[in-house]
């Protein structure tokens, strides 16, 4: 640090004698001090002396913020050092959100505002050094993993790139005297690590169910090869694997190979009973029950942001050749109500209990502020966060049992997630939700006066001003209020509006005479996918988004026409209200469900959009003007729909506008909504845990891990997509086996 200060100083080799001895110190030569003037300033002129390299953050009367942004990047991330003053003189220091002891630095955490003071502070706030983490060798590589007090890390820097492993209580800066460059907290958690590994059984190796070598394997491929030239590496390794569990006397002195392993998981995962027919009636020998579930469980699922669920799910990602421009993104959010049940679960040594109310620290604090007391609760709803890379990569990497999030709750650990995904190199740069009260209101929290629309639904980044987070209303969902709304209309006593627009109505009769004259007059249906279940459909059948589309779309479009031409001149001009609704909302569906991307700003289906938009806002323009207000309730969708189109259209163009001229990639919009996590829901309704419309906490967690090795990583789409994820790319191994 001295020489930092004093660039100028040189050390020397200075004999002094004592006790008849001659003793060498070492001493500095070249020092000078420069007494500068003290000259008084007020708090007020203290943006004057800022250095070019700290950039301002905040400033108010009675506070000053900085920031200086590192030249190092951690997975692909820059640190931020935080500098606050006071106007009382009080200083505090933060590097990545974590206070520092300015006392071990030697410097007070109160200067006074003279001239000489301030520019002293900053020249030894830029003689800090950050700790970049205990370096792996790379050895050392594969030996080392995350786990709940250490996580892996790669480091770039001067040009270089490293992995490394830091303490999860790492204070981000090296102390004065330290000749490593590490922080005490990761040079202690390497070698503690170390020395674990060290002293392992070597004799438990016999023991595990997986041999790493397998040097048997190479042999008999080659020889396979020889005999069947046209087998792929799979079918080789199966056939191989094959011949030598034949061979073995006992299921437990088998060692598979991790593509087996992977390949049987996902076999198992999708169909149990499937699998026990394969492997119980000799048709194929493949890894037991109990292996498979060892492996399945490698990540323990618990509440809230799991370290080794994010060291999975970067690594798959990484395993996926996942692009740049794959890694930015959304956060998808959605609840699911589940069972009011507690359950006691022995892992272990240890209990644990799952059930209860689980949110991030900052929200159980507030619960406990707000009530007065603190007291455990059952929960009645999972939140899940699932993060949607523009290119397709998808992944559940959080949820939280709560008693339905309010919108401060959902404030609290949304950022918490956004914060996390950065952290570990994922860049999400929008939020994807439905259209509930507390979502509605969450989403204005982050706007002035609650008015989403004067930034057009672009947020500031509450830790990084440089960043944007755009919040979207979920497309699919609107487009189910959409037909909600026309269900809902008519003249019955049932009917609760009578949607008109241009002195036409829009009515759900309209849709059951036109399905009705397409179903009794033609062989070969005009519009062939439309059956009982979209013109009659259950509250079940309500939330399919499929049903929804198909009663909207362009060739429910093409049936109202034709059966409007059929009806003559009256006919036509009673059903033309239905035909220019049908007009705007085919465009809707059309937009949200096309598969090729949007790479420019001058693409022809965005001026469709635009013009849907400039539709439904003409009528609702139309309608308030004319109408008194109890009309206009009668005449028109909901506000909550109006508000959400208003969000979504907004949204979605301030989306696209950011991916093409910013990001420089392009977007698809069929991607845009929230299916996947619905998809998750129906997962763990229905295929892992039996037929139960809402299973406990305890059953959600242990099947998140099945939705992941079960689904595809990458979705072209929505809902479809390539392979699975792998165990093994978790880096986290399960009890008794080494990975």
């Amino acid at each position: 640090m001295l020489k930092a200060m004093f660039p100028s100083i040189k050390k020397s080799m200075v004999a002094e004698k004592g006790n008849n001895e001659i003793k060498r110190k070492t001493s500095v030569i070249g020092l000078t001090f420069e007494v500068r003037p003290k000259t008084p300033i007020n708090f007020t002129d203290l943006q004057t002396l800022i250095p070019a390299q700290w950039k301002l953050l905040q400033k108010t009367n009675e506070m000053l913020k900085l920031g200086l942004i590192s030249l190092e990047k951690f997975n692909g991330n820059s640190v931020i050092t935080e500098l606050i003053i006071n106007n009382t003189g009080f200083v505090q220091v933060l590097v990545a959100g974590k206070s520092v002891d300015l006392s071990e630095f030697l410097i007070s955490n109160h200067i006074k505002f003279n001239t000489t003071a301030v520019d002293g502070l900053f020249r030894t706030l830029n003689t800090f050094s950050l700790c970049h983490g205990a370096p792996l060798n790379p050895g050392e590589v594969d030996i080392f993993s995350s786990g709940r007090k250490s996580v892996k890390e790669r480091v770039e820097c001067n040009e270089t790139s490293k992995t490394v492993i830091r303490h999860i209580d790492c204070i981000r800066v090296v102390s004065l005297n330290s000749k490593t460059g590490i922080c005490l907290k990761c040079s202690q958690c390497k070698k503690s690590r170390k020395i674990y590994n060290l002293n392992k059984n070597i004799s438990t190796v016999d023991k595990e169910n997986v041999d790493p070598n397998l040097a048997h394997l190479p042999t008999v491929i080659q020889e396979l090869k020889k005999i069947a030239p046209n087998l792929n590496s799979n079918q080789l390794m199966l056939i191989a694997t094959q011949m030598k569990s034949s061979e073995c006397t006992s299921a437990s002195g088998m060692r598979w190979p991790k593509e087996v392993i992977s390949m049987s998981l996902t076999l198992y995962n999708r169909n149990p009973s499937a699998y026990r027919d394969i492997t119980k009636n000799g048709w194929v020998n493949l890894p037991s029950e109990s292996l498979l579930y060892l492996y399945k469980s490698a990540v323990k699922q618990r509440p809230g942001i799991i370290p080794e669920m994010m060291q999975w799910m970067r690594n798959e990602a990484i395993n996926s050749n996942i692009s740049n421009e794959g890694l930015y993104g959304g956060i998808i959010l959605d609840e699911m109500s589940i069972q009011e049940d507690l359950q006691i679960v022995n892992q272990g040594r240890k209990s644990s209990l799952y059930g209860l109310v689980e949110c991030e620290a900052d929200v159980m604090l507030m619960h406990n502020i707000n009530e007065g007391r603190y007291e455990n609760k059952l929960a009645n709803h999972v939140m899940q966060y699932l993060f949607h890379g523009l290119t397709g990569f998808r992944w559940p990497f959080a949820n939280y049992p709560t008693t339905q999030f309010c919108p401060a709750d959902i404030f609290v650990s949304t950022w918490k997630c956004i914060d996390s995904l950065y952290e570990w190199g994922f860049k999400p740069i929008y939020c994807c939700m439905d259209g509930s009260s507390n979502n509605r209101t969450f989403l204005k929290m982050h706007f002035p006066e609650n008015e989403p629309l004067s930034t057009e639904m672009v947020a500031r980044h509450f830790k990084n001003p440089a960043r944007k987070m755009i919040f979207i209303m979920d497309p699919c969902h609107l487009i189910k209020k959409l037909r909600n709304s026309v269900l809902s209309s008519g003249i019955k006593k049932n009917h609760q509006r009578l949607l008109t627009v241009g002195g036409k109505s829009i009515q759900w009769q309209m849709w059951i005479d036109a399905y009705n004259w397409d179903q009794n007059n033609h062989s070969f249906k005009i519009h062939h996918r439309l059956s009982q279940d979209h013109i009659h459909p259950n509250n079940a059948q309500k939330m399919r988004n499929k049903l929804a589309f198909e009663t909207l779309d362009s060739d429910m479009l093409h049936l109202m026409k034709t059966y409007s031409n059929t009806l003559g001149e009256a006919g036509k001009a009673a059903l033309s209200g239905a035909v220019e609704f049908l007009k705007a909302s085919s465009i809707l569906v059309s937009f949200f469900g096309d598969p090729r991307p949007v790479k420019d700003m001058s693409d022809v289906r965005l001026n469709e959009l635009k013009e849907s938009y400039n539709w439904f806002k003409a009528w609702e323009k139309e309608v308030c003007q004319s109408d008194t207000s109890a009309k206009r309730y009668k005449s028109l969708i909901t506000m909550e729909t109006r508000e959400d189109l208003d969000f979504m259209y907004f949204g979605v163009m301030s989306l696209i506008k950011l991916c093409i001229e910013e990001i420089h990639t392009e977007i698809v919009p069929a991607r845009l909504n929230s299916d996947i996590i619905e998809n998750i829901f129906c997962q763990q309704r229905s295929l892992y845990h039996g037929p139960m419309t809402n299973p406990t906490y305890n059953s959600y967690r242990t099947g998140i891990n099945s939705v992941i090795i079960g689904e595809t990583v990458v979705s072209k789409k929505s809902n479809s997509g390539r392979h699975s994820a792998s165990p093994f790319v978790a880096e986290i191994p399960p009890k008794k086996l080494r990975l």
